[in-house]
């Protein structure tokens, strides 16, 4: 087996329809092989991934692509499905790398040591070069192994002071850094901390077919109000990481 960079697990934080899948589809919409856990089903709506029904079906369609490109999303929300589609991502990715999108996890896991298929992708699928993306509303409801393994974190608007103290004290900021408005966010590293603020606008101008509210534009908080650019492993290209 060829060598492989380390993978990336990036988890977006917020309450109901604050943003925090807005990084997520920007980061994969254009990514050659994404397999999408869509209990709402707005990776196959919104961008146009292949919906999947059942796991037997996505099994066999994982098997024929082999190491081709493909955007596929499980239309599922129960835990079964979930777990099944963890399994099924682990070995797709052995293949060549994937990224994984896993929405609204509060629903299908729980908040001590990830476990069963997802345990084996967030721990040892990491070492294959695979890409982990996430979501959930409250940190409180996630697994340990998630934030704590956890590359990047966008954290958008917190809607009540007992979930803006947990983040702020898990990730060691100050809590007045949790954003509180819709579309406000900040982006926070594990080796060197909140490294952007900023707001999410649509602008009319940039409708597309995949964004017909307009397409999502980052602008940095600060004196330039720089328009930021996501990239596929969740960072902000505009922004010096080391």
């Amino acid at each position: 087996m060829q060598n492989r960079n380390d993978g990336t697990i990036v988890a977006s934080i917020g309450a109901s329809r604050s943003g925090k899948s807005v990084p997520i589809k920007r980061a994969v919409e254009s990514l050659p092989r994404v397999l999408a856990f869509d209990p709402k089903g707005e990776y196959s709506s919104q961008l146009g991934f292949e919906r999947i029904t059942s796991i037997e079906a996505l099994i066999k369609r994982c098997q024929e692509l082999g190491s081709k490109p493909a955007q596929l999303a499980l239309f599922a929300s129960d835990k079964k499905s979930f777990d099944a589609m963890c399994g099924v991502a682990y070995i797709w990715n052995m293949y060549a790398p994937i990224a994984a999108v896993c929405e609204e996890l509060a629903r299908v896991t729980s908040v001590s040591k990830a476990e069963g298929n997802w345990g084996r992708l967030t721990n040892q699928g990491l070492a294959y070069g695979i890409t982990i993306f996430a979501t959930v509303q409250r940190g409180q409801e996630v697994d340990k192994t998630l934030l704590n393994n956890a590359s990047f974190i966008h954290v958008c608007r917190h809607s009540t002071d007992d979930d803006c103290e947990y983040i702020a004290k898990k990730l060691g900021v100050d809590l007045s850094e949790i954003p509180r408005k819709k579309l406000e966010f900040l982006q926070w590293t594990s080796d060197l901390g909140i490294v952007s603020r900023g707001t999410i606008d649509f602008p009319v101008s940039k409708k597309t077919k995949k964004w017909p509210e307009g397409c999502p534009r980052f602008r940095s908080k600060g004196g330039n109000r720089r328009v930021l650019t996501i990239g596929s492993d969740g960072r902000f290209k505009q922004i010096k990481y080391t």
